[in-house]
């Protein structure tokens, strides 16, 4: 095993994946790659919602979501650096599921960490659009899940 991605949004889920991929990391000595994907699904609402500064929305919506993004990583890097591991960020812009593949193809990674969450309810699952379970379906390399109750 030589590259891992792991997948963040800064919520508790993925940074339990982020506290797992340090420890593969560090063990292993092998390159640690974050990745975050600014989703482009909120996007789709502004033309319905918002007939009026529809750009302005847009611009908003981006430039928020990229600064959770950054705030992620920033986050992510602050807790490896306390091992002396280095990271490599990456910023993607789409649906999340197209966006993840896409990176797995390209990236020639050995394995992908990423966080999930216990659902509650059956709608909590349908909010979530399944991803975890499609990319565990789709991926070509192994998916590793780190599960948390919050």
């Amino acid at each position: 095993m030589k590259k891992i991605l792991v997948c963040t949004d800064g919520e508790k889920h993925s940074q339990k994946a982020e506290d797992l991929s340090i420890k593969f990391a560090k063990n292993f000595n092998v390159e640690l790659v974050c990745l975050y994907v600014v989703d482009a699904y909120p996007k789709k609402f502004t033309d319905e919602i918002y007939a009026v500064n529809r750009e302005e929305c847009r611009r908003y919506l981006d430039n928020s979501l990229t600064l959770e993004g950054l705030k992620a990583f920033e986050h992510f890097m602050d807790k490896a650096k306390k091992f002396n591991i280095l990271v490599t960020t990456k910023l993607r812009y789409g649906l999340p599921y197209d966006e993840i593949m896409n990176e797995i193809r390209e990236g020639g990674y050995d394995l992908l960490i990423m966080g999930i969450k216990r659902y509650r309810s059956f709608l909590d699952r349908i909010r979530s659009f399944c991803l975890p379970k499609k990319v565990f379906e789709n991926s070509p390399i192994p998916v590793l899940f780190a599960i948390s109750d919050e």
